[in-house]
């Protein structure tokens, strides 16, 4: 991968993204970082660059306001960052009743989630064209291949990424830009997500990983081309076994590990 590329990582400054922007400039790779204002992302950028001896760009806004990708598309162009692969990795979830949340935080959802993740790659797609061969990942879940109770709009927004990123990929074949779609199981970036993990009994505790090993994963796949990369063995596991698995009682199952966390 050339030096004066640039790999463009939403949802940098913590958890999964903060990983993947730190694997990428161990390789080597230039960095243009995003994430939200007041999560010290001017020093990670800066403590990458020292010690990985590589370029990195950061800016922080708010990726639900519907003007922010062209915002980001624009701030590369300005700032002459070339960039050939797009990490999409900024979303979020969250598990409990659906009438438990209003509107205006599933609309933020669905902006984040679905919204960025295709306009940023319809920007973007001129550059990934130029700059072939090119990358893009996009953050999915095992949340990504059925409708899960008490994460309703979530796994709908994972579900949508999937579609997504099995059709592009396909369309952009010709082009020389791979798509690959990243979907961990649970994965420890805070304390609410070990707490989940906990009342998830054995299962979840034995499934979960760090970000550190996620990225790596998720990295070194991207690179050779992968489709779906699902880090961990377990999580892998589950994945082919949930495929003879009958939808009804998929969801059952799911419903009854998920309503611990609604209450």
């Amino acid at each position: 991968m050339g030096n004066n590329y640039y790999v463009l990582i939403t949802g940098a400054s913590k958890g999964i993204g903060r990983a993947l922007a730190i694997e990428c400039a161990k390789r080597g790779m230039n960095l243009a970082l995003i994430s939200l204002p007041g999560e010290n992302l001017e020093e990670l950028s800066a403590e990458l660059t020292i010690k990985y001896r590589i370029k990195s760009s950061y800016k922080t806004l708010n990726l639900t306001d519907s003007k922010a990708p062209e915002i980001i598309h624009n701030w590369c162009i300005e700032n002459k960052l070339e960039v050939n692969t797009l990490i999409n990795n900024a979303g979020f979830g969250c598990v409990g009743r659906f009438e438990n949340q209003s509107s205006g935080f599933y609309m933020q959802m669905i902006d984040l989630n679905v919204n960025s993740v295709v306009l940023l790659t319809r920007l973007f797609l001129p550059e990934l064209k130029k700059n072939s061969p090119s990358y893009i990942l996009n953050l999915g879940s095992i949340a990504s291949f059925y409708p899960m109770p008490y994460k309703t709009v979530y796994s709908a927004t994972k579900i949508f990424v999937y579609s997504f990123s099995r059709a592009l990929r396909e369309e952009l074949r010709p082009f020389n830009i791979s798509i690959s779609i990243l979907c961990p199981g649970p994965v420890i970036t805070n304390s609410d997500v070990i707490t989940r993990t906990l009342q998830q009994g054995k299962i979840g505790k034995w499934s979960a990983l760090s970000p550190k090993r996620v990225a790596a994963i998720a990295i070194k796949r991207m690179l050779r081309k992968r489709f779906i990369i699902i880090p961990g063995l377990l999580s892998k596991v589950s994945f082919y076994i949930e495929k003879i698995i009958p939808m009804s009682l998929k969801q059952r199952l799911t419903a009854r590990i998920f309503i611990k966390s609604s209450k």
